[in-house]
């Protein structure tokens, strides 16, 4: 597998369109929506976390075995990594069993999926506006049309999987930079045509079904439809069971992320008003997830060619990619925190936003917990490489302690946002934002010389050199 500049350039292009697509659209949902509407879309957005709760672990598991499938695996183990073919030859039966089973089973979850987003979402949506001042019934339009897109978008979920999986970054960034401009175009003319917080919801259901199609066309391209065509597929319920021990696993695990992370804005819109959550949920923690995903861009590109080096036992190569992208990480948490900081007031003023950034203190306070969510990212995904999940159980925990201790928070002090950002922080930083990265280090043998060493030659290690 070739991961080259132009798989990074793409990655960074598609990073830099999700930007461009806050900077266009934010501005006028900002200006255009009430603080209640803009509060509201927030909410909507971080609902979108019940994918990834779902998805329970599979998303990720799926993109490994692709991944060992076109390195030449030519089995799939429970645990561990699979024996790799000599010459590197696809499994194609392994594959189409492989494909039915993603297909399967998010058909399957799909369904669960609808039932519980149409159910507890009208008892949740009911609640949430109870005191909302604005048009009700536009709000519920809204509302349950983008479960309907929330839907389709688990449906399709595994495209993501297979083209990743696959190693063809740069195809999937290259359709991700044109799904992002068909939300950058179709956004703004629905909101200044003055249809509200619907203009939002239709330029997301366009955007993911142009994504999904482009994608899935990627993907079976003319060779593997003729060599899956005449392969006779794996048992696919069998492949599910195997892939289940590490999946439900990373399942487990996500729900330190989704409860600590994705869906505060969901817990808070039922005690905290939506103009308030505005400057929380739309506005700074959108921000702070952006620089989130941009500092991972480096890791994200690189990490199918870490897993593969995973597969071959070349550790160093491992240790490399980990090095780099924490360094990666954090320089750019610190550029664009700087620059928010520094310059995002001033920003909002010039977009005459209704809606403010939370004040500097939170804001620094909301980058530092964003950035040391990125490093341990990084941390479990290199333990993930090798088809373990030492820390499913743990983040479970951390899942738990975080949400009962945010609700009695919410429920019995006055801390309002403060504590939205102050109790994750503190729960993750008791265990899982030192534990992973400890043992990463343990694993690799990983000793300061080796930090030293790249920072030494940092222009180099960072490719600024000619």
């Amino acid at each position: 597998m070739k991961v080259g500049k132009s798989d990074l350039f793409w990655n960074y292009g598609a990073s830099f369109m999700r930007v461009a697509s806050g900077v266009i659209v934010l501005p006028l949902i900002l200006r255009m929506l009430s603080s209640e509407d803009a509060g509201l879309w927030g909410v909507m957005m971080s609902l979108y976390g019940m994918i990834i709760l779902l998805d329970f672990g599979f998303n990720i598991t799926f993109t490994r075995a692709v991944t060992y499938i076109f390195s030449g695996a030519t089995e799939l183990k429970a645990e561990g990594l699979s024996p790799v073919h000599e010459s590197g030859l696809i499994n194609y039966p392994l594959l189409k069993g492989a494909l039915k089973a993603m297909r399967s089973y998010y058909a399957g979850i799909s369904v669960v999926l609808i039932i519980i987003l149409f159910t507890g979402g009208y008892w949740y949506i009911e609640k949430v506006l109870d005191a909302y001042t604005g048009d009700k019934d536009v709000a519920r339009i809204a509302w349950y049309f983008y479960l309907i897109y929330i839907c389709y978008q688990f449906y399709t979920y595994y495209y993501d999987a297979l083209l990743m999986g696959r190693g063809m970054i740069k195809r999937s960034k290259q359709i991700i930079v044109l799904s992002q401009t068909v939300n950058i175009i179709i956004a703004p003319i629905l909101l200044l045509s003055g249809f509200g917080l619907i203009s939002m919801v239709i330029s997301q259901s366009i955007m993911a079904i142009v994504n999904r199609t482009l994608a899935k066309r990627a993907f079976y391209d003319d060779e593997t439809k003729t060599n899956l065509l005449k392969a006779k597929a794996e048992d696919w319920k069998k492949i599910i069971k195997t892939l289940w021990v590490t999946a439900y696993k990373s399942g487990l695990s996500n729900l330190s992320g989704v409860f600590t992370n994705r869906m505060l804005a969901i817990f808070g819109a039922l005690f905290i008003p939506l103009t308030t959550m505005a400057s929380y949920g739309t506005l700074s923690k959108q921000v702070a997830d952006i620089t989130f995903t941009l500092s991972l861009v480096w890791f994200s590109t690189y990490y199918p060619k870490l897993t593969q080096e995973r597969v071959l036992n070349s550790l160093n190569e491992v240790k490399r990619i980990y090095i780099k992208a924490q360094f990666i990480t954090v320089g750019v948490f610190v550029f664009i925190a700087a620059g928010v900081l520094l310059f995002g007031e001033l920003g909002i003023q010039l977009i005459r936003s209704s809606t403010p950034f939370l004040d500097s203190g939170l804001m620094a306070l909301l980058f530092f917990a964003a950035l040391l969510e990125a490093l341990t990212s990084v941390s479990i995904s290199v333990l993930l490489s090798r088809n373990v999940v030492p820390y499913y159980k743990a983040q479970t925990i951390t899942a738990l302690v975080t949400v009962a201790v945010l609700l009695l928070t919410l429920k019995f002090t006055n801390l309002g946002v403060t504590a939205l950002i102050v109790v994750p922080l503190v729960t993750q930083l008791a265990y899982q934002h030192w534990r992973w990265t400890l043992m990463v280090i343990n694993e690799l043998d990983i000793k300061l010389n080796d930090y030293i060493s790249f920072i030494g030659d940092l222009p180099g290690n960072l490719g600024l050199k000619k």
